[in-house]
């Protein structure tokens, strides 16, 4: 049918189809594999993909008693719908057990780290649910057996200007897991390697085991410093691969009280702050900064009084509802004026700390990964684990037989 009609044309045609079924394709012919796995066709496809109306998905992952395992769903997050719309199946042998955590979901890529609550595993994974295709990325360089105990946030980012996916690491060692400025080493897909960028650390400390806001091209992180303590963002941008400082609201920036109740997420294009209050007045503010790093620009758009069962904010929808864990461990949106609170249908763990096995992200379907990746669906291609406290040469997983091609 294709020798019948223009190119183009068939790219338009092909580009309007789901992910799954474009995959199905590929082998009707080398011409039809060449094309669907090309980057540019993957490229379009996303933009196309990002572009429709009805592409407003969350990913959501929630950890649960009986079975004590993970689950990863999509929900669609519409203007007038907030409902479970599938669960996503997982790779059968890769990260079914405890002890991941969702870093960020950025082009329909979805990166995994291990949970260091549950000891150092040393695993981070690179998954395309769409396509069912994923990648053990390498092992890092800072590990407890290098380096000892430590504490490390991971950022994950997509770099425009070098069409690639790069995962950073921020990670404080010594005593107490407290060293200031910190070791830095970031992750290229299209090299397969880590490299230390410690020399572009600085003097701040990222608030432990809490999540990355993505945007703008950079990961973001709650932090803080000492003498005298200062709430800060710290930012990297993963195309120009360097940290800057953002500067939290003034009326929370020396507040001791609210370590570790502070949540970043993105709203309206904008980054987001959540600061949440318990005790007698519990409640959350939610601020947005309406110019990107100015921090003049912060803007406190309304309270949500913590009641009703509502425990911890996540983050919001697009249509400005606050997405919360409940007491009893249910997922929910709350409108902030009407009070109305909508349950998605997905139930979690409940138990001290419970929310922190919720994770809610935007998501895009994609091919990305596919021309990466040519290996048998739903097989690990796994690099070299292991680190050794030096920064990986020849191979370090980037040349391995399963990954044809560079992204």
């Amino acid at each position: 049918m294709s020798e019948y009609l223009p190119r183009d044309l068939l790219i338009d045609i092909l580009t309007r189809l789901p992910a799954e079924s474009l995959v199905r394709l590929t082998p009707v012919s080398k011409s039809w594999h060449s094309l669907i796995t090309s980057p540019k066709f993957i490229s379009r496809h996303l933009l196309r993909t990002a572009s429709k109306p009805d592409n407003d998905r969350l990913l959501v992952r929630y950890r649960t008693d009986e079975p004590e395992r993970d689950h990863y769903s999509l929900v669609v997050d519409g203007k007038d719908s907030f409902h479970l719309l599938k669960t996503l199946d997982l790779p059968v042998g890769a990260f079914e057990s405890l002890g991941y955590s969702v870093v960020g979901s950025c082009n329909g890529v979805i990166c995994l780290s291990d949970d260091q609550g549950y000891g150092y595993m040393d695993d981070m994974f690179l998954w395309n649910p769409s396509i069912r295709k994923f990648f053990a990325i390498p092992g890092y360089n800072v590990t407890f057996q290098s380096h000892g105990s430590f504490m490390h946030c991971v950022g994950f980012g997509y770099d425009p200007v070098t069409d690639d996916f790069k995962v950073v690491r921020v990670v404080h060692t010594g005593v107490d897991c407290d060293r200031i400025p910190p070791e830095v080493e970031i992750y290229s897909l299209k090299t397969g390697r880590w490299r230390y960028i410690s020399d572009k650390a600085l003097p701040v400390k990222i608030t432990e085991r809490y999540r990355q806001a993505y945007f703008n091209g950079a990961a973001h992180w709650m932090a803080f410093t000492r003498g005298p303590f200062r709430h800060t963002i710290l930012a990297f941008n993963m195309s120009e691969e360097v940290f800057n400082e953002i500067l939290v609201p003034e009326s929370i920036t020396h507040d001791v009280s609210l370590y570790k109740m502070i949540t970043l997420s993105v709203f309206k294009e904008s980054l987001c702050l959540i600061q949440c209050v318990y005790g007698n007045d519990r409640h959350c503010s939610v601020w947005i900064m309406k110019e990107y790093g100015v921090a003049a620009s912060w803007a406190n758009l309304f309270r949500i009084d913590l009641c009703g069962g509502l425990s911890r904010p996540l983050g919001l929808r697009k249509n400005g509802e606050v997405i919360f864990a409940t007491d009893d461990g249910n997922l929910v949106s709350c409108d902030h004026q009407s009070k109305h609170i909508t349950y998605v249908g997905i139930h979690g763990k409940f138990g001290d700390g419970f929310s922190h096995t919720f994770y809610p992200d935007t998501y895009t379907e994609s091919l990305e990964l596919l021309y990466t990746l040519e290996s048998p669906e739903n097989e690990v291609v796994s690099g070299q684990k292991g680190g050794g406290g030096g920064e990986q040469e020849e191979g370090g997983g980037g040349e391995q037989e399963e990954a044809k091609g560079s992204r």
